[in-house]
């Protein structure tokens, strides 16, 4: 329940802000893409690419919604043997015992807020709060084995870095974040007290991208 909950308020905070720019008559906004790798605790690293849209407040500080993406897919393998056939040419034989996928999707609400460090530099600082699902597959292949799991939880991550001007409405954008994101998945309890499995995505990374739009 209480998850559903989180849900709804933010479909709702995505509304309230796909409206506030028309209610304080705010015409400017901007466009933010981003590509980097990402380290979590609790799974393997690999890329993570995102972006988000934003309406700007002022000078200095504006606020959106953005979404992510980050997928992981890799392959345990056992080789067995190899021999050197006719042509001299060496054959290893090799055996997949698994395969794995990891995939991890947040929604959030973002906050950008802009310190002028030069005059095509800025540092900027932002946070975002929002939600996020995790889904961990599994395939193996002898014993046969497959199966996705699947854990949802509160996303929260904080990054700092600079954006350099490189056009009238566009700038590069580099940026170190940390992301605090815990996810679990409940389980029904037969007997005794409620259990649930967690996973730790706290982790540091870096992106870069560029920003389209309003300065």
């Amino acid at each position: 329940m209480k998850k559903l909950l989180f849900v709804f308020v933010i479909i709702g905070l995505i509304f309230f802000l796909s409206e506030t720019p028309q209610a304080l008559a705010q015409a400017y906004s901007a466009t933010t893409l981003k590509a980097g790798y990402y380290n979590p605790k609790g799974a393997k690293a690999g890329f993570v690419f995102g972006g988000n849209y934003s309406w700007i407040v002022d000078e200095s500080v504006d606020i959106g919604i953005g979404v992510d993406f980050f997928r992981k897919a890799y392959t345990d393998e056992t080789s067995l043997a190899t021999q050197v056939d006719a042509n001299e040419v060496k054959v290893t034989t090799i055996v997949k015992n698994a395969d794995f996928t990891t995939t991890i999707l947040p929604v959030y609400g973002i906050i950008n807020v802009k310190f002028p460090a030069g005059t095509y530099l800025d540092y900027i600082v932002s946070g975002t709060i929002g939600y996020e699902w995790l889904w961990s597959h599994v395939k193996t292949y002898d014993p046969k084995y497959d199966d996705t799991k699947s854990f949802s939880g509160l996303k929260w991550l904080l990054s700092g870095g600079i954006a350099y001007r490189v056009g009238s409405r566009s700038s590069f954008i580099a940026e170190v974040f940390y992301d605090g994101t815990k996810v679990s998945h409940e389980k029904k309890a037969e007997q005794g007290a409620p259990v649930r499995n967690e996973v730790n995505l706290s982790g540091v990374g870096f992106r870069v991208g560029i920003r389209m739009g309003f300065h």
